[in-house]
């Protein structure tokens, strides 16, 4: 784009996104992360997915910082969005919707 002295700059992402009218791909990832948590929590607990979910390690795990699981990451966002209570909400949908 030139400026009004003739002159050209590269735009930042944030500017594209905006002309272009497009969604943050984090937010996206984010949202949809939460919306297949509540669909997890909800299932019967002999599925695969919430036994998968639920399950921890009972091996030692190396020294160092541990890795973190998925449920890790999706508390850490729900913590950021100040959301308490969680999976007490997510058992009516049109409440975590």
């Amino acid at each position: 784009m030139s400026l009004e002295d003739g002159t050209w700059r590269i735009k930042t992402n944030d500017e594209l996104r905006q002309r272009m009218k497009q969604e943050v791909i984090i937010k996206f990832i984010k949202s949809q992360r939460l919306r297949w948590v509540a669909h997890v929590m909800r299932t019967e607990n002999m599925r695969t997915t919430s036994k998968i979910t639920e399950w921890k390690p009972y091996k030692i795990r190396p020294v160092g910082r541990p890795k973190l699981r998925w449920m890790d990451q999706v508390e850490e966002d729900l913590r950021r969005m100040k959301i308490t209570g969680w999976r007490v909400k997510i058992e009516d949908r049109q409440v975590w919707n």
